[in-house]
């Protein structure tokens, strides 16, 4: 009871299946999740932002069912009316993609900009969508997200990648080594029974 006191008082929103805890931006109140439209959507929350006038923006957290590997999305797998953009997360540049589309109820002309995580448990993609006039600040308030999303990848640091290098070079090292010191061992009990 006290950690969901806490989480609203800072405006947080998390899920343990996931594993992940983020900030909400300021104004930004829960909606249901049909809002969005899909079974996999895990959490929307909308919030005018500074241009009350201008549209809500919508946030939305999806799950992906599947880890991501590091290999980049590539525009020309995307469709034209997308952009492929990269976005930080953790210290990693991670796949955002910006859709600019149209309402279908109002016709009002929508950017929507989508990141994909790398979750460990299991990826998720973080949704803002809001009024084409407010792209710019849909895309702020995406990247305010991901710099308070906390959880753990499954990609690893470069820091971690040579620590991994090190070691793997470390037993070849050490597993040459170790025949050198045999075959040297074996020779010599050779030799003097040869003599």
């Amino acid at each position: 009871m006290l950690i969901y006191v806490f989480l609203l008082t800072l405006q947080a929103a998390s899920n343990a299946d996931l594993g992940y805890v983020m900030s909400l931006p300021d104004g930004f109140v829960a909606i249901p999740t049909d809002f969005a439209g899909g079974r996999d959507v895990v959490g929307c929350w909308a919030g005018e932002g500074s241009q009350s006038s201008a549209g809500a923006l919508v946030l939305c957290v999806q799950r992906m069912h599947a880890t991501l590997g590091r290999e980049h999305l590539k525009a020309s797998d995307l469709p034209p009316t997308t952009q492929l953009l990269t976005v930080r997360w953790n210290g990693l540049d991670i796949d955002a993609i910006r859709t600019d589309t149209v309402h279908l109820a109002g016709g009002t002309p929508l950017t929507v900009y989508t990141a994909q995580v790398p979750l460990r448990k299991e990826a998720i993609q973080v949704v803002v969508a809001g009024p084409r006039a407010r792209a710019t600040e849909s895309l702020a308030t995406l990247n305010s997200v991901l710099g308070s999303l906390k959880g753990e990848t499954n990609w690893l640091s470069s820091t971690e990648r040579a620590g991994r290098l090190g070691t793997i070079v470390g037993w070849i090292i050490g597993i040459a080594v170790g025949f050198l010191i045999v075959r040297m061992v074996v020779t010599r009990r050779r030799a003097p029974s040869s003599a």
